[in-house]
């Protein structure tokens, strides 16, 4: 059985996040201490995105971890706002208050990753995210926007646009600002060569890593019609595609017997019996196929879609 994209690939596993700010702009702590932090807790690389500015975390003095410089930036179009990270510059691509597109446009010029942030504490809609093109992927997971709003999942919108034919990845981030408990929540966990910027950005937009709030995915794999997913230990494992012939998840309740009257279906007789690996049979008529992980917190891992017929893989 042949594993997917990334998990085939040779290199390591880097952590990191995409999404934060600092006293350049609206975060109460400097870049160093910003840097300082996500080193202390055992990521790789960080993005400080200061809104409207590019904040190089080398004029604060030697960064503990790979600081890859980036910004968020501020668009419009019509009466909507949306903010447009942008990662991997060397200066400002363009002005804010710009239309998204151009944003987009003018990262993707200097080589940088453009992600659509937040979708859903923006509250943008379908019809205002198909039309944008050429960009990177979205924030699926926004550990600020979760906290203070309980808006930070964009699932929703991930699957809408990747069903009409959008070949985009979806980002975990934190978005912190340290004002709240918004930092540590949500990151990305790369498969590169090497730990540097170039090989890091170019990783990130080819789609080589996962994303995750808390579990592993240790390895995908398929081999014809027979998918199967290896984690760390696990309440359930879910397959989604673009309609609805998803195979039903594994769960680890499977097969056990719930107690008479039970308040939920997770509390049943017996020890928790965790799941670290999981088969599916993939339907002839599934176009996409993503993975979701969650733990028995709640927690999720999430992998970049699968297209089929595509130079990752096929299944019949």
């Amino acid at each position: 059985m042949a594993s997917l994209h990334p998990f085939n690939l040779s290199g390591k596993w880097y952590k990191g996040n995409l999404h934060s700010h600092s006293t350049e702009s609206d975060g109460i702590r400097s870049p160093m201490e910003v840097m300082n932090w996500y080193s202390s807790h055992g990521y790789d690389f960080n993005s400080i995105t200061d809104h409207n500015r590019l904040t190089i975390p080398d004029k604060f003095g030697k960064p503990p971890l790979l600081a890859i410089p980036g910004t968020e930036l501020t668009c419009r179009r019509c009466d909507q706002e949306y903010h447009i990270l942008g990662i991997g510059l060397d200066s400002m691509p363009i002005e804010s208050q710009q239309d998204p597109q151009q944003a987009i446009d003018a990262i993707t010029a200097v080589g940088g990753i453009s992600i659509i942030a937040h979708p859903y504490w923006h509250d943008l809609q379908l019809d205002d995210m198909l039309p944008l093109g050429g960009h990177d992927g979205i924030e699926i997971y926004n550990t600020g926007c979760w906290i203070e709003q309980q808006r930070g999942h964009a699932l929703v919108h991930w699957d809408a646009l990747t069903s009409r034919g959008q070949k985009i990845w979806g980002y975990a981030v934190d978005d912190s600002h340290w004002k709240t408990a918004d930092h540590g929540g949500g990151w990305i966990v790369v498969r590169a060569n090497k730990l540097d910027q170039v090989s890091i950005i170019n990783a990130i937009k080819q789609g080589d890593f996962y994303s995750s709030c808390g579990p592993e995915i240790q390895d995908i794999s398929l081999e014809g019609d027979k998918l199967t997913v290896k984690s760390s230990p696990a309440r359930s494992i879910y397959v989604f595609d673009q309609y609805h012939y998803s195979p039903l998840a594994v769960n680890a309740w499977d097969g056990d017997t719930f107690e008479e009257g039970a308040n939920y279906i997770f509390e049943k007789i017996g020890k928790k019996k965790p799941i670290t690996e999981a088969n599916f049979k993939i339907k002839p008529l599934q176009e996409i196929i993503r993975i979701e992980v969650v733990d028995f917190h709640g927690r999720s891992a999430w992998s970049n879609p699968y297209f089929r017929n595509s130079d990752q893989n096929n299944w019949d």
